[in-house]
């Protein structure tokens, strides 16, 4: 048996936390059955080959607080599971719940920037994730669009996202969603710091977090959405989302 320390605060937290997450699993895997007898599909089978993968599915992945999460796969399957649902008259209430919630997680991030009254807004990163190029989808470029239709000014950095190289389905969504991107993407993170008075991270990697230590003023807010490891040597104001 392992014994921890922590304080009675966490503690209480990690009691209900242990059991929601409990009950998710079980709600998650019911709901799953629901529609898998409604689509002829065998639940337990699909939950064990689920289970065989102790990568993502039985493992800490995701596990951790962050921003919302984006891309090309995770939208999309959840719209196909709930319209399946929808058209077999399956109740998922649960799988139906988790894009509302992931629109209010982007929700608080917006709130919190238009919160601090500063016009300026430079992001550092705009991809759905670190280490891709991928814009689809990307909460970022979703936080992005709603800050210009407020006025907003915004420069980006993203060492991933080349304009010239962006390619089909990808180069599409950018340019419906933000149609002047060209206009706001700078070659350089310290050119984004230093015209911003408020900045975004959502790239989790060394190197940014090095650059904001060394070139972010006292006057500046950072909104940091990765859980920022050196916040105490950041001289801006640093926020986190929800932590």
């Amino acid at each position: 048996c392992k014994f921890l320390s922590t304080s009675v605060r966490s503690a209480e937290m990690m009691k209900y936390s242990c059991n929601n997450f409990h009950a998710l699993k079980i709600t998650f895997a019911n709901e799953t059955a629901r529609l898998c007898d409604a689509l002829g599909v065998d639940a337990f089978e699909v939950m064990d080959l689920m289970c065989q993968d102790t990568h993502l599915n039985i493992s800490r992945a995701y596990l951790k607080p962050g921003f919302a999460f984006g891309g090309s796969c995770l939208p999309k399957d959840l719209r196909a599971t709930t319209y399946l649902a929808k058209i077999h008259d399956v109740e998922i209430p649960m799988l139906a719940g988790i894009m509302p919630s992931n629109r209010d997680h982007l929700d608080l991030a917006l709130q919190k920037l238009l919160a601090t009254g500063k016009r300026k807004i430079g992001f550092v990163g705009l991809s759905f994730k670190t280490g891709t190029d991928d814009l689809r989808e990307s909460p970022l470029v979703s936080l992005a669009e709603q800050l210009i239709g407020k006025g907003m000014q915004l420069s980006i950095y993203d060492p991933e996202v080349r304009l010239a190289q962006l390619l089909g389905a990808n180069r599409i969504f950018i340019e419906k969603h933000l149609p002047h991107i060209g206009k706001m993407l700078r070659a350089d993170m310290e050119g984004v710091i230093e015209e911003s008075e408020v900045l975004v991270v959502g790239l989790a990697d060394r190197t940014v977090f090095d650059t904001l230590a060394s070139r972010c003023r006292p006057d500046q807010v950072v909104l940091d959405l990765v859980n920022v490891p050196n916040r105490a040597a950041i001289r801006a104001k640093v926020e986190g989302l929800c932590w």
